[in-house]
């Protein structure tokens, strides 16, 4: 993925740094973790219970977020059965009515999660939005990437082909 935008303080090889976020759609969430708080280590192999594998995580703001939120939708529909899985950051959203709303009438099968206040995005060191990480099974940040929404599918689709379990 291009990076013409300042990059985050994380770097590819780095360990991922845990959070732990409310999900908007809680319904994703329990289908995903069978709770309605989502937490890296539900799919980095640090909690028992949960299959090991690649993690999408998308640091995202409102605007402009449709197009990516459903470009994710459907690399979850087509990575679904190869252990990669995706969560989607909605950072500094205020009104939570308004914004539980707008990300259920966007119909995602994958947790899209609160960071309101930024706490996550300002630990991970982002500056610009949107901005991807790719996490691999050990929990290392194997790729990073600020990609427009018409081109975050196609960038993420080279990184996850190759990776993805048959």
């Amino acid at each position: 993925m291009a990076a013409s935008v300042p990059g985050p303080s994380l770097h590819v090889g780095d360990p991922a740094l845990l959070f732990a976020l409310p999900a908007i759609n809680e319904d994703a969430a329990l289908r995903a973790v069978a709770r309605p708080t989502v937490a890296l280590s539900d799919f980095t192999g640090v909690s028992p219970g949960f299959p090991v594998g690649v993690l999408v995580v998308h640091f995202m703001r409102r605007e402009g977020g449709e197009g990516q939120l459903q470009a994710l939708a459907r690399l979850d529909k087509k990575y679904a059965s190869k252990d990669v899985s995706f969560v989607a950051i909605l950072v500094g959203s205020s009104d939570v009515a308004d914004t539980s709303s707008w990300v259920q009438g966007q119909r995602v099968d994958y947790p899209v999660l609160d960071d309101a206040h930024g706490i996550v995005a300002d630990r991970y060191g982002i500056r610009a939005y949107p901005m991807t990480f790719v996490v691999g099974e050990s929990g290392d940040v194997i790729a990073i990437g600020h990609a427009a929404s018409s081109l975050l599918e196609t960038d993420l689709d080279a990184i996850l082909a190759p990776r993805a379990k048959k």
